[in-house]
């Protein structure tokens, strides 16, 4: 599995739920890719954290393409981005596996 983890830091709250929409349909093209899971994380009332799930490398490769037209235009509207990522291991309790399957 390949891990992505994209930390976007917004010039303002409004520019934030603009990014937030954006990339919600973003991510309905890379799920069609290779993309698994993405989580969101709302850091602060101008930052949001991604971390994105691909089955792999070659996957995650496939869905950049997408990105980073997307990462173009976060820059254009005064978004100073991060990212980074690599292969990883995922552990999971017995609990949410079992929440997985219902």
């Amino acid at each position: 599995m390949f891990i992505k983890i994209v930390t976007i830091k917004c010039p303002n709250e409004r520019a934030k739920k603009s990014f937030k929409l954006l990339n919600n349909e973003v991510t309905e093209e890379q799920m069609k890719v290779g993309l698994l899971k993405q989580t969101i994380v709302d850091a602060s009332e101008t930052s949001i954290v991604y971390v994105k799930y691909w089955i792999s490398k070659k996957h995650f490769d496939k869905g950049r393409k997408d990105w980073q037209k997307t990462s173009r235009e976060f820059n254009d509207m005064g978004a100073v981005m991060t990212a980074v990522g690599g292969e990883s291991e995922i552990i999971m309790s017995d609990e949410f596996k079992n929440n997985l399957k219902q």
